[in-house]
């Protein structure tokens, strides 16, 4: 009887957990892919999908070439000036540049720079880190170079000032509306990947500042504040570029340039950052209003209609919007809007740079710093600690069997390149057994203490 019962109820858990496996030591459980995963995995294929529908249609149906072309030109061109002018069909472009971004960062990812990471002997986890940092390299690197091109060859070049004079002029040269419409296509693109992608720990900060970014840059661009807007993505590009060219010397063992890289990183952060962009921000508050008369003007001639810049309670906001045309106003209502937003990206960039310091000030003071290293770091500490652990049992085990802690507690505590890799279950690490410098650059990545 007593057998029959444990038949039975062994029949009915394995009945309840189908997909449930006996305490035999293989604990694989097949995982169905999320759509998110999905996504992940077929970027290439579904964006190129898209782009070939959509030039199917422009050459297969020339009655719709009206509405194709927007998706792969620039529109509202003046031939009487050689220049462009802004408007609602730029939305196209926008969109087939936020497609076209998620397929060229995808194949550059899986067809070149992961290739590239395994060759030297990255591992999964490092290889994927690695490509992503690449790929922001090559970005920045390329558009931070056309952006200071346009500044360094204007009007406004170190002269905060003459940015707000002439406005509201809506025509811009062919390569500063290309140059901010990628900008603006490559900011959406990243709200996108940053909620398809595996979450990191700073989600909602990278997410808070994509979604300022985007209505700042969206905003400036249909009120013609064109200059500014190269100059914000100039100052805050460059830094941009610094941390992932340290992060790659990292990957690739450079120590000493991964030191000397983010030690400029952190200088340039601060000057860029810190210095000049609060100076613009100051520009904003006490030079707009004296270059610009508030009021509203036309949006075709940029004539000033009337000195009244408050015709309606706020529909005015919306003006440009509408009509592109249209009446365009300005007044102090409008300037304190858009300063908010610079300085809400000042007051992110001012809680990350807290972080860096205030790590690198406790290591160097008492020995003990908060464990604040990103996910990857931690990924790939695990995935070493399973490593080694599978060769020293001489097979797999779980990350919770009772010979992990025995064979590598003390052993692969401190194996990541930070230098400050925790033990699992704890919040703090203990670097006082190190030197300060090894600790410091422990902390930041890029020595690899034995």
């Amino acid at each position: 009887m007593a057998k029959d019962v444990s038949a039975i109820s062994s029949q009915s858990a394995n009945g309840l957990n189908p997909h449930g496996s006996t305490f035999n030591g293989n604990r694989s459980v097949r995982k169905e892919t999320t759509f998110r995963e999905w996504l992940v995995d077929n970027q290439i294929g579904i964006t190129l999908t898209i782009f070939a529908t959509i030039m199917a249609v422009h050459n297969l149906y020339p009655s719709l070439r009206a509405y194709t072309t927007p998706f792969f030109q620039m529109s509202y061109y003046q031939p009487s000036t050689g220049r462009y002018r802004q408007g609602w069909d730029d939305v196209y472009l926008v969109i087939s540049s936020i497609i076209g971004f998620t397929a060229v960062r995808a194949i550059a990812i899986d067809w070149i720079f992961r290739p590239m990471a395994k060759r030297t002997g990255l591992k999964k986890k490092a290889a994927l880190r690695f490509a992503e940092q690449a790929w922001l390299v090559v970005y920045y690197g390329v558009f931070w170079t056309l952006g200071m091109y346009l500044w360094s060859h204007s009007n406004y070049w170190l002269n905060f000032k003459a940015i707000w004079m002439a406005w509201p002029s809506r025509e811009m040269t062919p390569p500063m509306k290309l140059y901010l419409l990628m900008q603006l296509s490559f900011w959406f693109q990243q709200i996108l990947v940053i909620n398809i992608e595996e979450r990191r720990k700073d989600h909602y900060q990278m997410l808070t500042h994509h979604v300022i970014t985007c209505t700042l840059l969206s905003s400036a661009y249909v009120y013609t504040f064109f200059k500014v807007s190269n100059v914000v993505l100039c100052i805050m590009d460059v830094v941009d570029l610094l941390l992932p060219a340290a992060k790659i010397l990292k990957y690739f063992g450079y120590e000493t340039g991964c030191n000397i890289a983010f030690g400029v990183f952190l200088l340039t952060w601060f000057v860029a950052r810190h210095i000049v962009y609060v100076a613009l921000c100051w520009s904003v508050y006490k030079d707009l209003p004296e270059q610009v008369v508030y009021g509203c003007y036309s949006g075709a001639t940029g004539e000033m209609l009337t000195i009244d810049g408050y015709p309606d309670r706020w529909r005015y906001v919306f003006y440009p919007f509408q009509d592109v045309n249209g009446p365009i106003c300005f007044n102090g209502a409008l300037k304190w809007i858009f300063l908010s937003f610079l300085l809400s990206i000042q007051a992110l960039s001012i809680i990350w740079f807290g972080m860096i310091t205030r790590v690198a000030i406790s290591v160097i003071r008492t020995g003990n710093a908060e464990d604040t290293r990103s996910d990857d770091e931690e990924e790939e500490a695990q995935e070493d600690e399973e490593e080694i652990d599978g060769r020293v049992a001489g097979k797999e085990t779980s990350r919770g069997s009772p010979g992990l802690a025995d064979s590598s507690g003390s052993e692969h505590s401190w194996r990541r390149s930070n230098g400050s890799v925790r033990a699992r279950g704890r919040g703090r690490v203990r670097l006082g057994d190190q030197s300060d410098r090894k600790a410091l650059l422990g902390r930041i990545g890029c020595d690899k203490p034995t």
